[in-house]
């Protein structure tokens, strides 16, 4: 039997086999550098493909007398068939009785039929019962045992389910019923998707609602029996033709393409539209399976509010009509796009959007337009916002509300009337009664100017966009704060929340990933500000653990700027200012979550100053490493106490991506991948829960870029082209959510770089040339200079030549030469380097016959 862990290794070269034509298949596994166990383990998965993919997936007939009454009665381990249910292509259900006498069960048996029972079927099945262990979840049918019959037929053992098909069981239910019933299919979905298994058949057939109503999610895995274990990312399952239901199938499934989680997703918006409608959105006319399956392919789904009374089966359309209008409708439609790259990236994600839905917030599929987050506002906070309009939460809303409509002017002019209104009462009363007047209005204009800095800009911090709004919001508050603690005069107190104020907006400036580049500068600036104003207010707010963190940010701002300006020796004093802060503060509150998380930031800080591949560095792994070290143990001790918040399981991601890229310049291949792989659990484990977060999903656009980089160079293209996929499309999305953010484009084109290695790698050259090509164009500012694009025409030429273009190919390769050589030359303990030249300089060289 082959082992489990190199499933990997094998997977991945039966997938590229599977993309080429049959006839090159042998030719191209005899290629790869796999040793003979591993070859034979696809040569006999190719063998079986074909054969053996409908199983457990042809609809269900009923089987013939004879064959019931040949198999009822008899044992199956455990088990004991009772009555058969059906019979499919390949396999045949029954119901069955626990006959072992250990306890009274009832369950679901599906029997493989005579002529699949071969050597490699029978392993396979043996793994997949391991994984499908991994699934324990209320609304999944539970795996409770695998075998083989006597007669060494392979079976599954599944928990029975009496209940409804979820589309009937959703008929004539409230609106908010049914969305119940979906979410809790969405996250039995999601607890697969987490588990890397693809469902790829979900269907009202194999989604049941019991009695009590809870939805249980039938036969998932055993369609995949008889592939491998889906081992890395999971995001991809194997390619080839695969049998589908025409109704329920994505897009890809019809075209046969790779399958992915997106597959599940489109299958989750068709079931959701037919709970919400009756009807499915294409193919209501179709007769046909072909029919059905052009439908998905050529028709655009009709929006849900617009379906006639004659076409939406529901009872009660009319009124149900009027509540698809609008949030559900973008929902649907989200879900059902035809490009995987426009749909939600993950079913958490669209679950978040029902979510939203039910408790009247804003959904992501729709563009956070001013005015809808305002009406959504205020329909949530009725009576608030009704008693605000007479108080002082009025002029809080009223300032929200102007701001996001963008009326700057006006905004101002709301934050000057408490100001003024303040200014007007110390100068014109100077009674003691008036007096204390001005004082309270002081003080309430205070309370509305940090409740506005901090809850509400706090509240779009991630959110696509939403910096520059927060940092719209910062600026006007910071002018207002200073009217207002020249009023106060010596305030220690007041002068401490000016310096936590500029703090906050050098820290916004700061991050790249939020605002584009060229405000480093800025941060720079109003951090220094901020340092005479902490001092000043440091005796006021020292109970206060916030005040310390905001003031390390500070630090870390100005650490930032020095490391911009490759000053790393006044970058590293940053960060030793920024512990002491901290380590301070510690000494007060030595349990504070927030403060140890800090202290983990900076140690992270220093190891990525120590050693990193995107920035100026030290040249010192060794040291990057021992932070890195200290920076997890800090972490984890947060993890373990409980305390943990998704910021700190995105930290965990992050040092664990550093310490990928330092293992990899260190030349230990194992240790990296190691590494990269724990990064990449993180990051997507973090998504899944916050699919909005910008950071997240840059985060995990990252590691997947960096873990296909190193599976490049470590020979594993096939690997290495999931993940660069996985790359550009979260890239994708975080453009389309965010588009005028210039950095998500930059980041993405210098990615596909690693994209195109890995295409070429697995021999689709053609589809890595256009790719190449426009990183080549003089046109493209590419990120990282000139050495970027002399490595990027070294990609061409290996394209080239791969395509049998040998003269564009020594042409490119005459052009990237001169900057690669003279990189390895300046640098030759970078290993990268120096084999770039050397490829290039391969390239250049005649063939060996010409020479002889």
């Amino acid at each position: 039997m082959v082992d489990a862990s190199r499933w990997q290794d094998i997977k991945a070269l039966f997938e590229a086999a599977l993309e080429r034509p049959a006839s090159e298949r042998e030719a191209f596994i005899q290629a790869t550098p796999m040793d003979a166990d591993a070859v034979a383990e696809v040569r006999s998965l190719l063998a079986h493909h074909d054969e053996v993919t409908g199983f457990l997936q042809q609809p269900a007939a009923a089987p013939s007398e004879a064959a019931s009454a040949a198999l009822v009665g008899q044992r199956l381990g455990a088990w004991q068939i009772v009555r058969a249910l059906g019979s499919g292509g390949m396999g045949e259900v029954f119901e069955a009785s626990r006959a072992d006498g250990s306890y009274e069960g009832r369950a679901a048996v599906k029997l493989l039929k005579r002529g699949m029972d071969s050597v490699a079927v029978l392993q396979r099945f043996a793994l997949e019962r391991q994984a499908l262990a991994r699934l324990s979840h209320p609304h999944i049918a539970r795996l409770l045992d695998a075998g083989a019959s006597s007669e060494g037929l392979p079976y599954f053992v599944m928990e029975f389910v009496d209940g409804k098909p979820i589309h009937e069981a959703a008929l004539g239910q409230p609106l908010e019923a049914r969305l119940k019933l979906f979410l809790q299919l969405a996250d039995a979905v999601a607890h697969a998707h987490r588990n890397l298994l693809v469902h790829r058949d979900l269907k009202p057939g194999n989604v049941l609602v019991d009695k009590e109503g809870q939805v249980k999610l039938l036969d998932f895995g055993i369609a995949k029996a008889l592939d491998p274990l889906e081992h890395g990312d999971g995001s991809t399952t194997l390619g080839g033709v695969r049998p589908y239901t025409p109704q329920y199938a994505s897009p890809e499934q019809v075209r046969g393409e790779p399958v992915s989680t997106a597959t599940d997703i489109y299958s989750l918006g068709v079931l959701l539209y037919q709970m919400l409608t009756g009807a499915r959105p294409t193919g209501r006319h179709a007769t046909t399976p072909q029919e059905a399956g052009r439908s998905v392919l050529e028709e655009e789904p009709t929006r849900p509010s617009r379906l006639s009374e004659s076409e939406a089966l529901d009872p009660n359309w009319l009124v149900t009509r009027k509540r698809l209008a609008g949030d559900l409708d973008h929902i649907l439609l989200m879900a059902l796009e035809k490009s995987t790259s426009r749909r939600y990236a993950t079913v958490d994600a669209m679950a978040a959007d029902v979510h939203n839905f039910l408790q009247g917030r804003p959904i992501s599929a729709r563009a956070a337009a001013p005015l809808y987050v305002l009406a959504k506002f205020v329909r949530r906070n009725r009576w608030p916002v009704m008693a605000g309009a007479v108080g002082g939460l009025g002029l809080v809303t009223g300032l929200a509300a102007t701001l996001l409509q963008g009326r700057v002017a006006a905004a101002l002019g709301v934050l000057g009337l408490a100001g003024g209104l303040a200014m007007a009462l110390i100068q014109a009363q100077k009674a003691a009664a008036a007096r204390d007047r001005a004082q309270a209005h002081l003080q309430e204009a205070r309370a509305i100017a940090s409740d506005v800095m901090v809850r509400h800009a706090d509240a779009v911090h991630y959110l696509p966009g939403g910096a520059t709004l927060k940092a719209l919001l910062l600026q006007n508050m910071i002018g207002h704060l200073d009217i207002l603690a020249k009023q106060a005069g010596n305030d220690a107190a007041f002068a401490g929340e000016l310096a936590m104020a500029y703090a906050r907006l050098a820290h916004l400036q700061g991050d790249h990933l939020l605002l584009a580049q060229g405000h480093v500068s800025t941060a720079d600036l109003n951090a220094q500000r901020s340092q005479p104003l902490f001092e000043a207010g440091k005796a006021a707010h020292s109970a206060n653990p916030w005040y310390a963190i905001w003031w390390a940010r500070a630090w870390r701002a100005r650490a930032n700027a020095a490391r911009e300006r490759k000053d790393l020796a006044l970058a590293l004093q940053g960060f030793q200012h920024m512990a002491a802060v901290i380590e301070d503060a510690l000494r007060q509150h030595p349990h504070h979550g927030e403060l140890l998380s800090e202290l983990g930031s900076v140690h992270l800080g220093r190891g990525q100053l120590y050693n990193t591949w995107t920035l100026d560095d030290l040249g010192q792994p060794d040291a990057a490493l021992q932070a890195f070290d200290q920076a997890r143990t800090i972490y984890q001790g947060i993890v373990d106490s409980g305390q943990a918040t998704a910021e700190d399981l995105h930290q965990l991601g992050t040092i664990a991506g550093a310490c990928m890229m330092v293992c990899y310049d260190q030349g230990r291949s194992a240790d990296a991948l190691a590494h990269g792989e724990a990064a990449l659990l993180s990051r997507q484990a973090n998504l899944a829960t916050h699919p909005d977060h910008v950071a997240y999903r840059n985060g995990l656009a990252t590691e997947a870029n960096n873990f296909s980089f190193v599976l490049l160079e470590g020979g594993q293209p096939a690997r290495a082209l999931v993940y660069a996929q996985m790359c550009s499309d979260n890239l994708l999305t975080l453009e389309r959510v965010d588009p005028g953010h210039a950095g998500w484009r930059e980041t993405r084109l210098r990615s596909s770089l690693q994209l195109a290695r890995a295409l070429t790698g697995v021999g689709r050259a053609n589809e890595a040339l256009p790719l190449l090509q426009t990183l080549c164009d003089p046109a493209t500012v590419l990120p990282g200079g000139p050495w970027r694009v002399a490595w990027a025409r070294l990609e061409l030429a290996l394209a080239h030549a791969a395509l049998g273009h040998g003269g564009e190919a020594q042409a490119q390769a005459r052009l990237a030469l001169p900057v690669l050589q003279e990189a390895a030359d300046s640098q030759p303990q970078d290993a990268h380097q120096v084999l770039q030249a050397q490829r290039c300089r391969q390239l250049l060289e005649p063939p060996a016959s010409s020479r002889a």
